[in-house]
């Protein structure tokens, strides 16, 4: 059993990082950059990527910015130490919901933890069984050749490549964890209602403000707060009288699990619990799978071989019917091109955590209160643990797999790991086969060059692409 004071072991790229054993009991703060303090938070606040880029061929482990009036930042390069912390939300506990975020809701599975987080994932974990991820896959699959029909009679057209994306997911998800397809049209103003909150929640120089310093909450944002919560209130009111009569039939959804354990003596819901439950899953349900289709489809265009081979393959498994479950397995190239997007692009590009006390990260100390950020973006971009890692290179997970590299966990990692992971992968893999086995959806050049960062990575105004038929259809 290690004694818990390990370092890496630098190895070649696109080969894990090592620990080695390296006892003592001597702790160090982390370090902090030359000259840093406010200003340097700013570049951080301001140019992210960049920053973010920076540092991680400079700190090997970690990195510490001073931040007057606040605890400091500290941001976690090192994959090993990234896990660990991770690992251990009683000591790197979630981020309190900002008033901007708690508009949305603020106790729902992705903000909550400790007990009632506990209680949640009990809950709702079965609803993300085996069982309803066949579920999941086999409505993508109707859902997305549903989409192909429209697409096919829309041949050179123009069209905002996130937009249909997010129609497509959001429509999958209340429909399998809700238990009702919201249609196109209320898909499509959720799309922009999502659009509006990105632009709140941006990420920016309130990062090295203090915390006392009072934040606008615009009138647009408070109307597409109201709106989400709205439409989670009318999915709760219906499912309450369609149970109510008797009309609601079939395996329970998430929806029916949580209105069913209100009556539960084990189960405590504080106020509007369900409410924040179905408003989170709304947005949870289907922003990383939409983002990450999106992505990968760009980045299919910037490379048209790998599109030809994902094409062949789609051709060979699709048939005469729609793709469902048991077509994933079968679907290894297509697999291989979503994961390869998922580490270019990961769609929950850092994560946020506040540590809950003064405790330790490997041979460091961290002090009481300091925000942490585990940046996917830049960690997946290592050169360290990815050779080219700025290319779109599927083949890469041929020679090894995506859960064998320490280095990539675009779903976190940890007990507060994405629940719907198993959705994400399959529903995507078999709407990138359908819909690329048909089209050619051309991006042009420079198309992801402007994303926002909010919670999640998104096109900052929208994501422009041409639908087309292939010559050979």
């Amino acid at each position: 059993m290690c004694c818990g004071h390990c370092v890496l072991s630098r190895t070649t790229a696109d080969a894990s990082p090592k620990r080695v054993c390296s006892y003592t009991t001597d702790m160090r703060s982390i370090p902090t950059p030359p000259d840093a303090g406010v200003i340097d938070a700013v570049r951080f606040g301001t140019d992210t990527f960049r920053y973010l880029d920076g540092i991680q061929t400079r700190y090997d482990d970690a990195l510490q910015i001073p931040i007057p009036t606040r605890p400091p930042l500290v941001i976690v390069t090192n994959p090993t130490l990234a896990r660990d912390l991770l690992s251990r939300p009683d000591d790197f506990g979630r981020v309190p919901a900002r008033e901007t975020d708690s508009l949305i809701a603020s106790q729902g599975l992705v903000q909550s933890e400790g007990e009632l987080w506990e209680q949640q994932r009990s809950v709702v974990a079965p609803a993300f069984s085996g069982r309803q991820v066949a579920a999941y896959a086999d409505t993508v699959g109707r859902r997305v050749e549903a989409l192909a029909e429209e697409w096919a009679d829309r041949d050179d057209d123009d069209i905002d490549l996130h937009r249909e994306m997010t129609t497509l997911t959001v429509r999958v998800a209340t429909e399998v964890l809700l238990g009702k397809d919201i249609g196109r049209e209320r898909a499509v103003e959720f799309h922009e209602w999502m659009a509006v909150a990105g632009e709140e929640l941006e990420f920016g120089i309130d990062i090295a403000t203090p915390e006392w310093l009072p934040t606008r909450v615009s009138p647009a944002f408070r109307e597409a707060a109201a709106n989400i919560r709205g439409l989670a209130e009318d999915m709760i009111e219906d499912r309450r009288e369609s149970l109510a009569n008797g009309e609601h039939t079939g395996p329970p959804d998430m929806l029916t699990i949580l209105i069913q354990r209100e009556d539960d003596p084990d189960v405590e819901y504080p106020e509007n619990q369900i409410r924040d439950e179905v408003a989170t899953f709304l947005i949870a349900g289907h922003e990383t799978t939409a983002l990450s289709l999106t992505y990968t489809l760009a980045l299919l265009s910037d490379n048209p071989e790998v599109r030809e081979s994902v094409r062949t393959e789609a051709r060979g498994v699709i048939g005469d019917g729609p793709l469902d479950h048991d077509d994933v397995d079968r679907l290894p190239a297509t697999q291989r091109a979503y994961n390869e997007s998922l580490r270019l692009y990961p769609p929950a590009w850092g994560v946020f955590r506040q540590a809950n006390h003064a405790t330790d990260l490997g041979d460091y100390d961290v002090p009481d209160g300091a925000a942490t950020i585990v940046p996917l973006w830049s960690i997946h971009r290592d050169a360290r643990h990815f050779e080219s890692p700025d290319s779109f290179d599927p083949s890469r997970w041929e020679r090894r797999s995506p859960t064998s590299v320490d280095a990539y966990f675009p779903f976190s990692t940890g007990p507060h790991a994405c629940i719907g992971r198993s959705f994400a992968l399959s529903g995507a893999t078999l709407a990138l086969a359908r819909l690329v086995a048909d089209f050619d959806v051309d991006v042009p050049p420079g198309a992801l060059d402007d994303l926002r960062l909010t919670p999640t990575l998104r096109p900052r105004d929208g994501v422009p692409a041409t639908l087309s038929t292939p010559d050979d259809r």
